[in-house]
């Protein structure tokens, strides 16, 4: 039997568990916070964008690009809340 050649050792780079429990991660309500000024700065910006394609201070190509990230940033952002209110309510009617 031949060993494998071109595999290199699978390294599992692995964090101590002092610095594990010192570092600070952001809590979800964080993460949940930067993800709504995120969709609504992109919104202001497709606003805006929209504005100066229709003085014509900026082309219709980034006009759209702009107003299509805000679209898919709030798509993006409206599935997350389904699927949120989706397990709250799987979680809600599960018998304790």
């Amino acid at each position: 039997m031949n060993p494998l050649s071109g595999v290199d050792k699978i390294s599992l780079v692995r964090e101590p568990l002092n610095l594990k429990l010192t570092r600070q991660d952001p809590s979800f309500l964080d993460r949940l916070n930067a993800a709504v000024k995120d969709v609504n700065s992109k919104q202001n910006l497709g606003d805006d964008a929209a504005e100066k394609v229709v003085t014509g201070e900026l082309g219709i190509h980034e006009g759209m690009l702009a107003l299509g990230e805000a679209d898919t940033s709030l798509r993006l952002m409206v599935q997350v809340r389904s699927k949120v209110m989706e397990a709250y309510k799987t979680i809600i009617n599960m018998q304790i």
